[in-house]
């Protein structure tokens, strides 16, 4: 009896701990679930930060470009900026001369004095007009090289200002006239008198170049439109019959590198 009530004892104990055990091991398997469930979201959230940290680099790399694009506009602006500022300032600085001689613009045009310098085919300025104005311009030019301080003569050609019947002589002393109407057989004068007249402008800005050199100036003269040859901006100065449009727009930059010619003696007098 006694042996049967200790083994009866022995397997209840043992029942009691298998019991405890498999609820001890439940709880790990709860626990280890748990665990489990941890790491898959520590997993997901480090995907989650990678992938933040992949955008974030694009975006800063995207940003760093945008950056050095707009520093780059930003200084080439300022640059303009200062350029057009003291070019402002050489045609504000105006004496005798821009009294004498108004260079100014009345829509596609050039003038001088308030005569339009060119012709569209809705346009049709007078010729009288446009000798006008180049008869001006010619005088004007003429008189900058001579003023004072200047004493600038032509190595090229030699303008010869007769109001509205000017010319322009070349090195031999042949000479072109630099009015109208021009008609096929005469073109070819007129395009070299207007030819003959950029060169004298661009000897001209030649001179003001050298002068601020010479005085430290910087940045020296330059004119806003280069002149190569019988072209100002790339644009032919040409008579172009029935096209005129081009040929307008040349004169009007040209009236431009003069009146900028003009404003740079005025700063220097």
């Amino acid at each position: 009896g006694e042996e049967e009530a200790a083994f009866a004892a022995e397997v209840a104990r043992c029942e009691c701990e298998e019991a405890a055990e498999t609820a001890r091991g439940a709880a790990l398997e709860v626990e280890l679930e748990a665990l489990r469930g941890e790491r898959r979201r520590a997993e997901s959230t480090g995907r989650e930060l990678d992938a933040r940290e992949v955008t974030y680099w694009d975006d800063f790399n995207d940003f760093k470009l945008a950056l050095r694009n707009h520093v780059e506009e930003r200084d080439g602006l300022v640059v303009n900026i200062e350029q057009t500022a003291r070019q402002l300032e050489r045609l504000r600085r105006t004496n005798v001369f821009n009294d004498a001689f108004h260079i100014w613009f009345d829509g596609p045009f050039g003038t001088v004095n308030g005569f339009r310098l060119g012709r569209l085919p809705s346009v049709a300025v007078e010729w009288d007009e446009i000798n006008a104005a180049w008869g001006m311009a010619c005088l004007l030019l003429s008189t900058m090289a001579q003023s004072p301080g200047v004493n600038l003569t032509f190595r090229t050609y030699t303008l010869q200002p007769l109001g509205s019947f000017s010319k322009v002589l070349d090195a031999r002393g042949t000479a072109y006239e630099l009015y109208g109407p021009v008609n096929i057989l005469s073109s070819h004068k007129y395009d070299r008198a207007m030819v003959g007249f950029l060169s004298c402008l661009r000897e001209f800005a030649e001179f003001a170049t050298e002068r601020d050199v010479e005085n430290g100036v910087d940045p020296a003269f330059e004119l806003p439109y280069k002149i190569d040859g019988d072209k100002i901006d790339g644009r032919k100065i040409a008579f172009p019959f029935n096209r005129y449009e081009r040929w307008t727009a040349a004169l009007k930059i040209m009236l431009t590198d003069l009146k900028t010619c003009l404003a740079w003696l005025s700063n220097n007098r």
